[in-house]
């Protein structure tokens, strides 16, 4: 029987070697998910970030876009403003004529209010101006 007992240690100690190298593949391999996970979770985090900034980035430029066409917007306004107001001297000239009345003060008033439109266009190109980034 000295054969068996042969043939048992020896596949005793085929199935702890067995065991260890499996016990090491294991812990290798926990150890490699453990490091992918990292990696993993370090890329998602800069995706996250980058993603984040890019929304930012986005909002306020869309936002300076907004005002921009807000402010062009108040500018057409205001030239209309200044057509309907230099019609109007043009329809108070032509009626102070007719009735040989031409009064210099009506005149300023109508041409401060022309000034004073013309001052708010420029203001706010001023401002178009500056969320474009540029100099006046």
């Amino acid at each position: 029987m000295g054969g068996f007992e042969e043939l048992g240690r020896r596949l005793d100690k085929l199935a702890e070697g067995i065991k260890t190298a499996t016990r090491s593949g294991v812990e290798k391999t926990a150890r490699e998910a453990k490091d992918w996970r990292e990696k993993l979770d370090d890329l998602g985090d800069k995706v996250k970030k980058i993603t984040q900034d890019g929304i930012e980035r986005f909002a306020t430029e869309t936002k300076g876009f907004s005002q921009i066409a807000g402010l062009k917007s108040q500018i057409r306004q205001r030239e209309k403003e200044i057509e309907n107001t230099f019609k109007q001297i043009g329809e108070k000239t032509y009626g102070l004529h007719l009735q040989k009345k031409i009064g210099h003060q009506e005149l300023k008033k109508i041409g401060a209010k022309i000034t004073r439109l013309k001052k708010d266009i420029k203001a706010k190109e001023l401002q178009i101006q500056s969320l474009r980034g540029r100099k006046p």
